[in-house]
């Protein structure tokens, strides 16, 4: 008897360039695979080693024009509760489907409740995204903001000027004054042992865990411009060493912090496109919408296929 063989879709999201943007693998899991425990997705994402791979269950939709599907994300060595690239990039699969091709509109049931995602009019192939933002609060103590300072200049490998922290839950944002070349600097995220302190822990990961700072994932932001993007109002970087991935190519959760933030930073009116890009190494393009009286961010982009193949389990 042959071994069960899922297929599998590869798409670098928030780019129309191959081999640029966020990789992400998709599988739309068969009938016979849906009782997969946890455990076993878990162990298929970390033989993909991208910063997420997506499973996704089909389900039955009570709205016309719509495709409904159960969706889950993990990293190599975790179940995450929201991931944008990895949405867009299912939304990408399954819109290339014949099914697919007859709607405009999907429903993802998640860990973060329904998300939507949406071919945006107009024929640029953009795909747009529905997700919560997320609320940010002051740190809570001057001591808690020197040990930012401490965590990001271990990180860049020299001091650096930080204009403001916030506390997003998961997420850490830190404004870096656009002096700093965040674009080209090399920061310190080297892969780790996870969850156990060791000397082979980069000196940003041994911070957070020797301090216990309570953040899962650090965005460094600036308006800072970019010659990639010169349209862009800001530019960042998301390092998540806690969650598996020592520097996340381009974060759309990351964007669900970002857009309120500068958005009062910059004084940009609800509804109003922001252009924006992520500049890591492979960098990525994102247009972002921030529905403030819904509490949601509204996040366009492009994707491309660029790899499919089977899974032997």
């Amino acid at each position: 008897m042959s071994n069960p063989t899922l297929l599998y879709t590869i798409v670098d999201a928030f780019t129309s360039t191959p081999f640029s943007g966020n990789p992400a693998s998709v599988i739309i899991l068969p009938p016979a695979s849906y009782s997969l425990s946890t455990e076993s997705l878990l162990q298929i994402a970390a033989e993909f080693n991208l910063s997420e791979t997506a499973f996704l269950i089909p389900q039955t939709s009570n709205s016309p024009g719509t495709l409904r599907y159960g969706l889950r994300w993990f990293t190599p060595t975790v179940e995450m509760p929201i991931c944008g690239h990895a949405t867009l990039a299912s939304a990408r699969v399954i819109f290339s489907t014949p099914e697919g091709q007859q709607v405009d509109r999907l429903e993802f049931d998640t860990l973060s409740g329904t998300l939507v995602a949406k071919k945006v009019p107009g024929g640029s192939g953009k795909i747009e995204l529905d997700l919560p933002a997320s609320t940010l609060k002051e740190l809570s103590s001057e001591d808690e903001l020197a040990q930012v300072l401490e965590v990001v200049s271990a990180a860049a490998g020299r001091s650096v000027s930080v204009r403001e922290a916030r506390n997003a839950g998961f997420y850490l944002l830190v404004e870096l004054d656009p002096s700093f070349d965040l674009e080209g600097a090399v920061l310190d995220t080297d892969q780790f042992e996870f969850g156990f302190p060791s000397k082979n822990l980069t000196r940003l990961t041994l911070l957070f865990v020797q301090r216990k700072l309570p953040f899962d994932a650090v965005i460094l932001t600036s308006s800072r411009q970019t010659s990639f993007r010169p349209s862009a109002r800001f530019i960042s970087r998301v390092l998540a060493p806690l969650s598996g991935i020592a520097e996340d190519p381009v974060c759309g959760s990351a964007h669900c912090v970002l857009v309120p933030y500068w958005s009062r930073v910059l004084g940009i009116p609800p509804g109003e496109i922001i252009e924006t890009r992520q500049v890591s190494k492979r960098g990525g393009d994102l247009d972002l919408i921030w529905e403030k009286e819904s509490g949601r961010v509204r996040i366009q982009g492009s994707a491309i296929v660029t790899m499919r193949g089977e899974l032997y389990l």
